[in-house]
């Protein structure tokens, strides 16, 4: 489906705030709360939008460890394993924020979490190596503080790639100010 300029100006807007009305919308925009509505249920329809979230503050809520974890799962676990779904059943649990899964490698996934502390971090990992050391080895770990996190949104890329739509750019970094 190829987006209209008012398509790509909503979803611009919704990814901004997610919260907005469509009333509020239409008047940062200047066209109406119907066409709004409307914009809004093509885009959640064509699978652009796939919910609402909120961003937490993560230090706030004593969230205040992260580890970037690299593993390697053992080829034998992956012989049971049929789709993602087994996969999601396999990787999951509430520490986990983030996990990406790659085909072949010396890594064939990379966690991240998210722990209050590091002894409860430490406790983590000791209980998963130890039940769980025969299905993957941890390749990497990378351990930091929340006062380490920059930046955790996707607003800015989503926005640019969503500029471009079709007159697409290959990426740059942008350009420092000295």
């Amino acid at each position: 489906m190829q987006l209209t300029r008012n398509d790509k100006r909503v979803l611009k807007f919704l990814i901004e705030n997610g919260r907005a009305s469509d009333a509020d919308i239409a008047r940062k925009l200047n066209i109406t709360s119907q066409a709004v509505g409307k914009i809004r249920k093509k885009l959640e329809t064509e699978g652009y939008i796939k919910g609402y979230t909120t961003e937490v503050d993560y230090e706030k809520l004593g969230i205040k460890v992260f580890a970037v974890v690299l593993f390697k799962y053992m080829p034998e676990v992956w012989k049971n394993i049929k789709s993602d779904e087994d996969v999601k059943e396999r990787i999951k649990g509430p520490h986990i924020i983030e996990f990406y899964r790659f085909p072949e490698g010396d890594v064939t996934h990379i966690v991240v979490y998210g722990f209050r502390s590091l002894d409860e971090l430490d406790h983590y990992f000791h209980v998963l190596q130890t039940e769980r050391g025969h299905i993957s080895e941890i390749r990497k770990m990378y351990v930091f503080s929340s006062k380490s996190v920059v930046k955790q949104s996707p607003k800015e890329l989503l926005t640019k790639v969503i500029d471009e739509m079709g007159r697409e750019t290959l990426a740059r970094p942008l350009k420092l100010k000295v």
